[in-house]
């Protein structure tokens, strides 16, 4: 193998596949990348057996060939190089030669051969891909990961659950088609709602049985995404997503099993409905915050007419308080949240007002988006 490529480029497909490649494993393998020559440039792959990635760099091709080398290594001495033309170029023992400029470096690397296979796609499978708005998934995905578990005991939990539906017409309106994306770790929840996610009839279907998308994953697409807001592809083949975008291909097996049913967990229109400022509420919760038990994170609600107090304690730190006026009429009565929890919902809310739903010191909070898309965050109580 040999060929010439910028480091501008080698070090983008380089950055894109750090992330998929496994630090701690039992398979040394899993912590290289895979450098292979095609006739369309260099291709960089990484995976977890779980999530792969395979990246087509532009290169000057000079001999066909392979070789997998630690992908860490690899980023840091690219990182390091001047900003020029790199030379790639494979030796014997599995050693590859880095030149640029003046510098030379050889690293040991393991056989091609050696590499796990990673999903790939037929020429007839291209033509099942279908178009998703990246704009929207970003945003989408920006307001439900966070909520997702990292509990390996909740592995059905470990992701985000993807799902279309029809909601029924009302009034004037027709009925009308969403995208919805959920996450829970059980402690607390977020749903999203958008119709303009994707495009086509066998967009809709292809999602219309429901499907647990692993975070990881995810956290790559994200990345993904991150680097512009264009288009991108989607198709399932078995148990596996696949995803596209330009030069780059995105891999990711599907957690198998039933999602819970998040429904249920979302409480009915609550008697006590409260309308915030949103930066307003998110900068008292992060004072008050401050004054929380690091364990805990515990935050009190205390509701009396006309005011919303916060307050948290803690024997190390000391004690805070704040009020805000709210329209609220009701009996007086107090409920614990984790502030992180309310932090993190409130945070990814759009809109200048929040809706605030409690139902009483025993029942799931609610916060609710009061314009833009529909978005529904829970996060359950704690005792007082």
């Amino acid at each position: 193998m040999k060929l010439q490529i910028s480091k501008s480029q080698m070090l983008l497909g380089l950055q894109r596949v750090q992330n998929v490649v496994e630090r701690r494993t039992t398979m040394p393998i899993l912590s290289n990348a895979l450098l292979k020559t095609e006739k369309a440039g260099l291709s960089l792959s990484a995976t977890d057996l779980e999530v792969g990635i395979q990246s087509v760099l532009p290169a000057e091709i000079m001999e066909i060939g392979s070789i997998t080398v630690k992908a860490r290594s690899l980023l840091d001495i690219v990182r390091e190089l001047p900003d020029t033309v790199i030379q790639f170029q494979t030796k014997e023992n599995n050693r590859l030669e880095i030149k640029a400029n003046k510098s030379v470096f050889n690293i040991v690397g393991l056989p091609a051969e050696d590499f796990p296979e990673i999903p790939s796609f037929s020429s007839e499978e291209h033509q099942q891909f279908v178009r998703m708005n990246g704009q929207a998934v970003m945003a989408m995905l920006d307001k439900t990961l966070y909520a997702a578990s990292t509990d390996e005991a909740r592995y059905h939990l470990n992701g985000v659950y993807f799902e279309t539906l029809e909601n029924p017409p009302s009034g004037d309106q027709k009925s009308k088609k969403v995208f919805r994306m959920v996450a829970t770790d059980a402690h607390r929840l977020s749903l999203v709602d958008n119709p303009e996610t994707l495009f086509d009839e066998n967009a809709w279907k292809l999602f219309q049985e429901g499907i647990i998308v692993p975070r990881k994953g995810l956290n790559e697409l994200r990345r993904l995404l991150s680097e512009g807001k264009e288009d991108f592809f989607v198709t399932i083949r078995g148990k596996m997503l696949f995803v596209k975008r330009d030069n780059i291909f995105l891999s990711m097996r599907l957690i198998e099993g039933k999602y819970a049913d998040y429904r249920r967990i979302i409480p009915d229109q609550s008697i006590n409905t409260i309308m915030v400022d949103r930066e307003a509420f998110l900068a008292s919760l992060k004072r008050i915050s401050l004054m929380s038990s690091d364990k805990s994170r515990s935050l009190t609600f205390c509701l009396t007419p006309g005011v919303l107090q916060l307050s948290s304690q803690s024997p190390e730190l000391g004690d805070a308080s704040e009020e805000i006026n709210v329209d609220y009429e009701g009996e007086q009565f107090k409920i614990g949240f984790n502030s992180r929890y309310l932090i993190d919902a409130v945070s990814t809310m759009e809109g200048k007002k929040i809706v605030l739903e409690i139902r009483g010191k025993q029942n799931p909070g609610v916060i609710r988006s009061s314009d833009g898309p529909n978005h529904t965050s829970v996060v359950m109580p704690m005792r007082i």
